[in-house]
């Protein structure tokens, strides 16, 4: 494998990847940051156990990649593993990807330029969205948004973003700047929209508005066997607590536009809801 040799003038891009039982996509996954058109990258691996052999693949490609660095931990579940990733963060900025997923070669190039071009506080994406059960695809994501329009409340822009279309809910397909992400962490006690939560929490803290790349960058390979719905999706209870952590998010005095905001959010969550029960009946 050819040593990369990046530009001096490129900050340095963190990319984390949890990795847990998914050795038939990882090297997928690898190959497609280590072909970033944009070389000058820390690439963070974290095992989170994994029983299959992730870990040895994680391993013989840092043997190949300097960039490459690799840490094997017993099983905490994914935040935890993005957490450790997190504490280990040298770039000026970070992004995620599962590691069951692929990116495409100008991912982060694409990504970068925004945000070192203007006070934007997060670079966003569009997605491939391949069913991997069907063998269909389709580019999600790519539309224009409306922008942050003054006097509107950051805020009340931020729920109009998630009630629009779901670009917004994933710690994917974006790019962060590393010195507000890594002060923060994904709450390991949920294991539903803990991405959503911590995106908000990361919006809370920058400065600027997201910007959209309208690409479909990020490749979701959705049906594999850690991407399928599990049972978090069919229980309200999951989309119940999500609710209250948006709204312990907005504050106790919501005005008149964020609440109308507010309103169509969880008119959006309560069909989501609806439609993970009909997908994952038999």
């Amino acid at each position: 494998m050819k040593k990369p040799n990046p530009l001096p003038t490129q900050p340095l891009v963190s990319i984390i990847v949890p990795i847990y039982n998914t050795a038939r996509y990882l090297p997928a996954c690898l190959d497609s940051i280590i072909a970033q058109t944009y070389q000058n990258l820390e690439i963070i691996l974290i095992d989170d156990g994994s029983t299959d052999h992730s870990g040895q693949i994680a391993d013989n490609y840092a043997k190949k990649d300097p960039r490459i660095k690799v840490i094997h931990q017993k099983n905490q579940g994914q935040s935890a593993a993005r957490n450790l990733g997190l504490t280990m963060v040298k770039g000026e900025y970070v992004s995620f990807l599962d590691s069951d997923d692929e990116i495409e070669p100008t991912f982060i190039k694409e990504l970068f330029a925004p945000l070192a071009n203007s006070n934007a506080s997060l670079s966003v994406c569009g997605m491939h969205y391949k069913r991997l059960k069907t063998n269909t695809a389709e580019n999600v994501y790519i539309s224009q948004l409306r922008p942050h329009r003054k006097p509107e409340s950051l805020k009340a822009y931020l729920l109009y973003l998630l009630a629009i279309d779901g670009r917004m809910y994933s710690s994917v397909n974006k790019l962060y700047h590393a010195k507000i992400a890594t002060k923060l962490r994904f709450d390991t006690k949920l294991n539903f929209a803990e991405d959503t939560k911590f995106v908000l929490d990361y919006l809370a803290k920058a400065s600027g508005n997201p910007v959209f790349v309208l690409s479909p960058l990020y490749i979701y390979n959705f049906g594999t066997e850690t991407s399928t719905i599990n049972s978090t999706a069919i229980q309200w209870k999951n989309w119940q607590t999500a609710y209250q952590n948006l709204k312990s998010w907005l504050g106790p005095n919501p005005n008149i536009r964020e609440r109308f905001w507010l309103h169509l959010v969880h008119l959006r969550w309560r069909i989501s809801f609806l439609r993970s029960k009909h997908r994952a009946k038999p």
